[in-house]
C-alpha cells in the first residue's frame, strides 16, 4: 500500500509542478463585435435592471487617425440587453454619442452621455431618461456646457442624491475631474437639479516617485471615480506618472455637500494596484468591501523586450512608456476603505501584448460578479479594441479574507 502510494505521488508530481493558476471568468461571452478596423470600442457601461437583466452600453468610436473628421458624426453608442445572465446579448437601440454611462433611479434608466467634438474630443454633458429599458430615449438635456468625458466609473448614489465626477478636457494636457452633483428628489431630467464642481488641474507627480530614465514623457491623471469612505465622498482617479513607467499610484481628492458649492481639493497620491489604467470601484453593503476591477502589470519599465517588439511590429500602441500599458490581465480586488487593495484573483487573461481585458465595469448580480470589459481580441492593438466582452465571477464575496478584527476580550 505504502508502494502504491509513493508511485501515485511520483507519477502526479510533474502535473503539480507544471499546474498553473486560471483566470476566475476566462469564459467569456461576446456583448458586442466591430469588424470596423476604422472605428474601435471604448469604455463600456453596465447596469443591472429591476426586471434582473442586464444591460450593456457600448460606445464605438473613431480610431485617432480619423477622430478629427470623424468623432462628431461617425460615434456611436449601443445599448444592448441580456435576459439570461450574460450568455447571449441583443441590441435594442443605438445612439450618437462618443461616451456614456448609465444608471438607475427608482426604476427609471438614465444615461449621462457626449457627443464627439470638433476641437476637443467631447462636448456637452448630456442626460436621457428611457422608460423601455433602454429601447428608446428622451430627447437629451444639456446638464453641462463644455468639454467633458469619462466612463462609466465608479458613482455614489444615497437619499436621493448622485454623486460622480467627469474629465474637463478643456484644461488640455492639465485635464483635471470636476463633481456632478444630482438632486433626484424631483425631475433628475431637469437642469436645475444639477451642480457641477470647479476642476482640479493635474497637479504633476513629484520627481521622487517617478524613474529619471522616463523625465522625457509626460504624466496626466483622469478617469474619476466617486466613493464614500463612512460618510467621507471622496474621488478616486487614474495617475499615469511618465506614460505609465511608474504604475500602481492612485489619485485621492475629496469633497463635501452642504447644498451650495461642491470645494473638491487634492488630497494625495497613494498606491493602487492598477492604478495606471482605467479602474472601476463599487460598493457591496452585503460584504461591507469596495470591489474594483483594475489591470496588472508584469513589466513596468521594460526589463524585457516585449513592448519595444511589439512597437515595431505595429500591433502595441503607446509603448514608449513600456510595459505599464500592459492591459493583458484583469483582475478582481476588494478593499474596506477604498485605499488598501487585497487581490481576489485574475478575472480574465489576454495572451499577447497585442491584446487586452480593460476599462472594465462591474455590477452586483445576486451573490456574482458581472462584469464588462472592453477587448482587444483580433483588434490591431491592446488599445484600439475590436470587442466588449462579458464576464461573470461567481460567488465573489468568498474571495475576500475577513478584514475586520474580532473585538478584543
Amino acid at each position: 500500500m505504502k508502494l502504491l502510494l509513493l508511485l501515485s505521488c511520483l507519477l502526479l508530481a510533474p502535473m503539480l509542478i507544471h499546474a498553473q493558476a486560471k483566470p476566475r471568468a476566462q469564459d467569456y461571452r461576446i456583448v458586442f463585435h466591430n469588424p470596423d478596423p476604422e472605428r474601435y470600442v471604448e469604455g463600456p457601461g453596465l447596469v443591472r435592471l429591476d426586471d434582473g437583466s442586464l444591460l450593456a452600453v457600448v460606445p464605438v468610436v473613431p480610431r485617432e487617425e480619423w477622430s478629427k473628421e470623424r468623432r462628431a458624426t461617425q460615434s456611436r453608442t449601443h445599448i444592448l440587453r441580456s435576459s439570461d445572465g450574460g450568455q447571449s446579448w441583443a441590441q435594442v437601440s443605438e445612439l450618437p454619442y462618443y461616451s456614456a454611462a448609465p444608471w438607475i433611479h427608482q426604476g427609471e434608466l438614465f444615461l449621462f452621455a457626449n457627443k464627439g467634438g470638433t476641437k476637443v474630443r467631447n462636448d456637452d454633458l448630456l442626460l436621457l431618461k428611457s422608460t423601455d429599458g433602454g429601447k428608446t430615449w428622451s430627447e437629451p438635456v444639456t446638464l453641462f456646457e463644455g468639454h467633458f468625458w469619462n466612463c462609466h466609473t465608479g458613482m455614489v448614489q444615497k437619499a436621493d442624491r448622485l454623486y460622480w465626477a467627469t474629465d474637463d478636457l478643456a484644461l488640455g494636457k492639465l485635464r483635471g475631474p470636476r463633481v456632478i452633483a444630482g438632486d433626484l428628489s424631483g425631475d433628475p431630467m431637469n437642469p436645475k437639479a444639477w451642480r457641477m464642481s470647479e476642476p482640479v488641474p493635474f497637479l504633476g507627480v513629484p520627481e521622487a516617485m517617478t524613474n529619471p530614465q522616463f523625465d522625457k514623457l509626460s504624466s496626466q491623471y483622469l478617469e474619476p471615480n466617486v466613493i464614500e469612505v463612512r460618510g467621507k465622498l471622496r474621488v478616486m482617479m487614474t495617475v499615469k506618472p511618465k506614460r505609465q513607467s511608474t504604475a500602481g499610484l492612485a489619485a485621492v481628492l475629496d469633497f463635501e455637500d452642504k447644498g451650495g458649492p461642491i470645494d473638491l481639493k487634492f488630497t494625495q497620491f497613494h498606491p493602487m494596484p492598477g492604478g495606471q489604467l482605467k479602474f472601476c470601484i463599487i460598493y457591496d453593503e452585503k460584504s461591507k468591501l469596495f470591489w474594483a476591477t483594475a489591470n496588472a502589470v508584469v513589466d513596468g519599465q521594460g526589463a524585457y523586450d516585449w513592448f519595444r517588439e511589439g512597437e515595431k511590429r505595429g500591433n502595441v500602441r503607446y509603448a514608449s512608456g513600456l510595459g505599464g500599458n500592459d492591459r493583458r490581465f484583469l483582475m478582481l480586488q476588494y478593499s474596506v476603505d477604498g485605499l488598501n487593495w487585497f487581490q481576489a484573483g485574475c478575472v480574465a487573461q489576454a495572451p499577447k501584448i497585442s491584446q487586452s481585458f480593460m476599462y472594465a465595469r462591474p455590477v452586483i448580480d445576486g451573490d456574482d460578479l458581472a462584469i464588462i470589459a472592453r477587448s482587444s481580441i483580433n483588434a490591431p492593438n491592446q488599445h484600439d479594441a475590436d470587442h466588449a466582452t462579458f464576464h461573470r465571477v461567481n460567488n465573489f464575496r468568498s474571495l475576500a479574507l475577513k478584514l475586520t478584527p474580532e473585538p478584543e476580550e
